[in-house]
């Protein structure tokens, strides 16, 4: 066998096994918040009765672990549930992330990516249109505390090249159902 030939293959298996590895990890991360129902109190809370007293939201495994759905609702200081947020998400393997799409009960459409950092934390990045045609970014970084519970931080910009804005801080926290 051709010496060059030889190296090849074994560049193309240890890539191979690579790409398993990291397929593995994104699967570990996407994973993760499949399970329970996860909540988190609204700190801003105004007290009025259809202001939310907190957000809730769960995800489940679509058609394998490598793709889940989940819902975001919140529920108003005098009990109701409204669903805000529908999310899709599934493992991209060309890419090596994880893809995002999602849709809003105002009716906002979001596209973009989730990529695992350094292990850490998972980085959101995802650009939204309003129905009115207008174009937003949001930054969702969640640190993973615990196996039930996660810490996010949201920023915000108008435009690519604008600054992200801190926009929010949020606890989330898994109970069973």
């Amino acid at each position: 066998m051709n010496l060059k030939l030889l190296w090849v293959l074994i560049l193309l298996l240890a890539g191979s096994a690579m790409a398993q590895s990291n397929s593995k990890s994104l699967e570990e991360h996407l994973n993760f918040v499949v399970g329970g129902v996860w909540a988190s109190q609204n700190k801003n809370n105004d007290g009025k009765p259809e202001s939310f007293n907190s957000f809730h939201m769960n995800f489940e495994n679509w058609s394998s672990k490598s793709s889940v759905r989940g819902e975001i609702f919140g529920v108003t200081n005098n009990g109701d549930t409204v669903a805000l947020i529908q999310i899709w998400n599934y493992i991209n393997p060309s890419q090596n992330n994880i893809f995002l799409t999602q849709r809003t009960s105002w009716g906002e459409t979001g596209i973009g990516t989730i990529v695992p950092y350094k292990e850490k934390h998972l980085d959101i990045q995802f650009k939204s249109v309003t129905s009115e045609g207008q174009e937003y970014f949001t930054r969702d970084i969640h640190y993973v505390l615990s196996k039930n519970e996660m810490r996010a931080e949201t920023y915000q910009k108008s435009k690519v090249t604008d600054e992200w804005q801190k926009t929010g801080e949020s606890i989330w926290v898994r109970s069973k159902n």
